[in-house]
């Protein structure tokens, strides 16, 4: 059977009704080989109807307590992008920077790749969890891995192991971002292995700067990892609200503003 419109629709209802489907659940459901079902569930998830899981799939969550990069590379591309701009500004040369592994913070590791192969950037040591950044920036300038259990949906590395090299690494500049801003809980983000690295990480850095989209400020996720006393700059674009804006901006020293 050809799948169309209305196949996927079929596949859509009943993944909503049972909450995950596997291969052979969809070839039997709407009659097509497994590799067509394998090519359904590519297309789905590139339409972000769907996330791809071992052997099947799983509704994208609605929630604040499951994280796919995947899911989050999707979301406030523009946003993001100004914000990874900005803060790709504030390496020198000779720093050593923390990167975590989130899109945020990918995408100022895009900037500072440009900004080192134009010879802006000279000396720079990256530690980071993160797969994707440690892949772009390696032949570009030191990169530290900081190694552990691979986690897939988050394309990075944690767990003891990592928490313990952590430990050991001080660095001069820290990136992070953040699930959610909320002015009462602090920085917070969808799970505690996350929250414990970037508990250490803050712990080891000279300098602490948070990079998080206007739709993250007075939101809040699972797990709080740290105070906004202690950062010391963050960087958001340009279309958070006046009033988040203005209390963001009693909550820490530099409040940048990408545009």
């Amino acid at each position: 059977m050809k799948v169309t419109k209305e196949t996927s629709r079929v596949v859509l209802d009943a993944l909503q009704v049972h909450g995950k489907l596997s291969v052979q659940e969809v070839t039997t459901l709407i009659d097509v080989s497994e590799a067509t079902a394998r090519r359904l569930f590519v297309k789905l998830e590139d339409r972000g109807l769907v996330v791809r899981t071992f052997g099947g799939i799983r509704p994208v969550e609605s929630n604040s307590s499951h994280y796919s990069f995947k899911d989050s590379s999707r979301h406030m591309i523009k946003e993001k992008n100004a914000i990874g701009e900005e803060a790709a500004r504030e390496v020198a040369d000779d720093d050593q920077v923390f990167l975590d592994s989130g899109t945020t913070v990918l995408a100022m590791a895009r900037t500072l790749a440009r900004r080192i192969k134009a010879g802006e950037i000279r000396g720079l040591r990256v530690v980071t969890n993160s797969l994707i950044i440690a892949e772009q920036l390696s032949e570009l300038c030191k990169v530290i891995f900081v190694g552990g259990e691979i986690r897939a949906e988050r394309r990075d590395a944690c767990g003891f192991l990592a928490d313990e090299l952590m430990k050991k690494l001080h660095v001069k500049k820290a990136f992070l971002g953040c699930d959610a801003c909320s002015f009462e809980n602090g920085l917070m983000t969808t799970d505690e292995r996350t929250a414990r690295m970037n508990q250490i990480v803050m712990n080891n850095a000279a300098s602490i700067y948070i990079l998080a989209d206007a739709q993250k400020i007075g939101a809040v996720s699972f797990v709080s990892y740290g105070t906004l006393e202690k950062v010391h700059a963050f960087v958001v674009d340009d279309s958070i609200d006046d009033e988040k804006r203005s209390r963001l901006a009693t909550l820490v020293p530099r409040l940048i503003i990408a545009r």
